[in-house]
């Protein structure tokens, strides 16, 4: 495993587009010690509860948690899209929960899915801190973004989930996500400098840490980021480092309220290591010359289509 981290992360970036202009220079490569044991540490966060926490090989303790009447066939096919969403987040830096919460809710029931799937979170987003070598540099450019983000996850476990027009704020997401496809595309991808200003940084990490907090939703981080930061491995660098410190800040607090119980742990770990597959499958195709700066703008714009069509269709039928 190490060696296959350690020729990934000396692969050759993304080829970027010639017409295509970067609102920042892209950051001097980092030392690929700093990549290798970001990128082990991510795995052993999950290796180790998955070994350790293993609950026995008894039905009755490998099932606990998931709903009675699953299926061996519903299991396969679950492990097959997490592998799938991986890809898409190794490929994207987003969009995992997007595919991989729905058919979660299949197997375990919707509010211990949320749970559960933290753990895969925080160790993709890990990973991809360390191949994107993004770390006190960005850190210090852009704190601001990741100070609010963390003060609006805290707020968003305490108030947004007691607040009962979740519809309405997912169509006001959705709508924004959509308005914001079609300005980009009107503006053939040209990025606005501009808007990474300090109060549009916190001001978006906020609602960010807010609806990662409350209701498990972040679209609108990957749709700022995108709409100034061009060069692939600082856009997904950037946007995990802000999932990272959040999903752990997260997992902190469910530990210490009881609602991430060592089984839920293991069962996180477990998929989180299946998902890794995948991770490594669509990060390998990004950084082996595949995809240039246009196809890796399409894809962004792709996902958050999808995102703000499927937000829209699963709230308005509650409005109307």
């Amino acid at each position: 495993m190490h060696d296959d981290l350690s020729i990934m992360a000396v692969s050759t970036p993304i080829r970027p587009a010639a017409a295509t202009a970067t609102a920042i220079a892209p950051a001097p490569s980092p030392s690929p010690y700093y990549r290798r044991t970001v990128m082990a540490l991510a795995l052993l966060i999950v290796l180790v509860p998955a070994v350790a926490l293993f609950p026995g090989t008894s039905h009755g303790a490998l099932t606990a948690g998931l709903h009675a009447g699953f299926t061996t066939t519903q299991l396969v096919i679950f492990l097959a899209v997490a592998v799938i969403a991986g890809a898409v987040k190794g490929l994207s830096g987003f969009g995992y929960a997007l595919i991989a919460t729905p058919l979660a809710a299949v197997l375990i029931d919707p509010s211990v899915a949320v749970i559960v799937l933290a753990v895969p979170a925080l160790m993709m987003n890990l990973f991809q801190v360390g191949e994107t070598g993004t770390g006190w540099r960005y850190l210090r450019q852009y704190w601001q973004l990741v100070a609010a983000a963390l003060v609006g996850s805290a707020i968003g476990v305490f108030v947004l989930t007691r607040l009962p027009a979740k519809p309405v704020l997912s169509v006001a997401i959705g709508v924004l996500l959509l308005g914001y496809v079609a300005w980009s595309v009107l503006r053939r991808g040209k990025p606005a400098a501009r808007s990474a200003h300090p109060v549009a940084l916190g001001t978006i990490g906020v609602v960010e840490g807010i609806l990662l907090g409350a209701v498990n939703m972040g679209p609108l981080l990957p749709a700022y980021l995108h709409s100034f930061e061009r060069d692939a491995r600082r856009y997904i660098g950037g946007m995990s480092l802000v999932f990272t410190l959040v999903f752990a800040e997260r997992i902190g607090q469910m530990l210490a309220n009881g609602l991430m119980t060592p089984h839920l742990l293991w069962l996180g770990s477990v998929i989180a290591l299946v998902t890794l597959v995948g991770l490594v499958a669509g990060t390998a195709i990004r950084r082996g010359g595949h995809v240039n700066a246009t196809v890796f703008s399409v894809v962004v714009l792709g996902l958050l289509t999808v995102t703000g069509v499927i937000m829209l269709v699963k709230a308005l039928p509650h409005l109307l």
